[in-house]
C-alpha cells in the first residue's frame, strides 16, 4: 500500500460515506466502492487520474492527513507491475466517476509500511483512504496532456499553501530573526556594505545588474555560487571551485519550495538573468538550529556570492528534459539494433 498510503486525495464527504457494509481482501483491506459512475471500467494498462484524501479518526474526531484537493489529482498507470496487487484488483472494479473508501486499522497499517505510528495516533483506530476516480485515459500522451494542465492550475494554490506555513514558522521564530538581522546590519555598517534587505530578511549587495525583468515564481535559474559562514569567512561550499566536486549549475525551481535553504527563492526573486550579487541569509533561512555538519554551526549566518548564469521556465526545462530522454532512447535503440546486426554475421 506504500504508493496509496501517502497521497493526497479527493474525499467524498468526510466519513459519511465511510460507513455500512465494506468488502475484506484476503490481506485484511477493508473496501466499499461506491459506483456513480459510467461507461467501461478502468483496463489494464489505462493511466487513472484521481482525488484522494486520507483521514484518520481517533473516535471522536477526523484529522485530515493529506487532501490532494490542496495539490493536484494523482494520475497514475493502471497494471500489476506498478500497482500492489491487491489495489490492482480494487480500483479494476472503478468506473469513471465511481468513489472508493478504503479502510485499515493503524496497527496494520504501519506494520504493513514497516513504519513507526505518530504520537497522535492510538491502536485500534481507523485509517481512511478515500479515492475519486476523476478520469481514464488510454495513452501516455493523454495522460501526459492532462497532468500539463493540471500542473498549470495546481501551481499557484500550491505556492500559496507553502507560502502560509513558510510566514506562520518564520513569525514563530521572530526573536532569532530580530538576532540575525542586527548581526547582519552591524556586519554590512561595519564593512561599508550597501545592501538591500527582502521582505523575510535576506540582505542582497548588488555587484552587477542584471538585465530584463526580475525573476519570478515561473522561471529556473541557474546560478554559480559560492557560500562561506559570516563569522569565519570560511568557503564551506561552491559549484565554481573544482575542489568541491561539482561544477555544473545549480538550478533553482522558484515556483516550488524544498530541496533548498530558503534565503536563495528569497533573495533571486529580487534579481535578474545576469546579475552577480552577494547575499546575506539569516539562520532561519538557512540551516538554522541545527547547523550542517562540521562546516555551518546552528544559528551561523550564511553569505553567498551569486551569479545568475540562465533563466528559464518549467516548462521549457520540461520540453529540454524530454528531449534528452527521447534522445537517449533513440540512441540505445540503435546500439541495440547495430548488436543484434553483428550478432547475426
Amino acid at each position: 500500500m506504500k504508493k496509496f498510503f501517502y497521497l493526497s486525495v479527493f474525499c467524498v464527504s468526510a466519513l459519511a460515506a465511510c460507513t455500512g457494509a465494506f468488502t475484506k481482501t484476503k490481506d485484511g483491506v477493508e473496501y466499499k466502492i461506491i459506483s456513480k459512475g459510467e461507461g467501461k471500467t478502468v483496463g489494464y494498462g489505462n493511466y487513472i487520474q484521481m482525488h484522494i484524501k486520507q483521514i484518520y479518526n481517533s473516535g471522536t474526531k477526523d484529522t485530515v492527513l493529506l487532501d490532494t484537493r490542496e495539490m493536484m489529482p494523482r494520475i497514475q498507470i493502471l497494471d500489476s507491475v506498478n500497482t500492489p496487487l491487491i489495489y490492482f484488483q480494487i480500483l479494476s472494479k472503478m468506473k469513471k466517476g465511481d468513489s472508493l473508501v478504503l479502510r485499515t486499522l493503524t496497527d496494520s497499517a504501519f506494520k504493513r509500511n514497516m513504519q513507526e505510528m505518530p504520537p497522535f495516533m492510538k491502536k485500534g483506530k481507523y485509517l481512511y483512504t478515500l479515492v475519486k476516480l476523476v478520469n481514464i485515459f488510454e495513452t501516455q500522451q493523454q495522460a501526459d496532456s492532462a497532468s500539463k494542465a493540471e500542473r498549470i492550475i495546481a501551481k499557484p494554490l500550491m505556492y500559496k499553501n507553502q507560502l502560509v506555513e513558510i510566514e506562520k514558522d518564520l513569525a514563530s521564530k521572530k526573536q532569532q530573526l530580530d538576532i540575525d538581522d542586527k548581526l547582519i546590519k552591524d556586519y554590512l555598517t561595519k564593512n561599508n556594505i550597501k545592501a538591500e534587505r527582502t521582505k523575510w530578511g535576506t540582505y542582497i549587495a548588488i555587484n552587477t545588474e542584471g538585465a530584463g525583468e526580475k525573476l519570478s515564481t515561473d522561471n529556473i535559474a541557474s546560478i554559480k555560487y559560492t557560500g562561506r559562514t559570516l563569522d569565519s569567512g570560511k568557503v564551506f561550499d561552491s559549484n565554481i571551485d573544482p575542489k568541491f566536486q561539482h561544477v555544473e549549475p545549480l538550478e533553482v525551481n522558484l515556483g516550488q519550495f524544498g530541496g533548498i535553504i530558503l534565503g536563495f527563492p528569497d533573495a533571486l526573486l529580487q534579481m535578474k538573468k545576469g546579475t552577480k550579487a552577494t547575499v546575506y541569509i539569516p539562520s532561519v533561512l538557512a540551516y538554522g538550529t541545527t547547523g550542517r555538519g562540521a562546516d555551518i554551526k546552528p544559528n551561523d549566518i550564511l553569505v553567498f556570492d551569486m551569479d545568475v548564469t540562465e533563466v528559464t521556465t518549467e516548462e521549457e526545462a520540461i520540453a529540454k528534459q524530454q528531449a534528452l530522454q527521447d534522445k537517449m532512447i533513440i540512441e540505445q535503440k540503435r546500439v541495440a539494433d547495430s548488436l543484434q546486426k553483428a550478432s547475426k554475421k
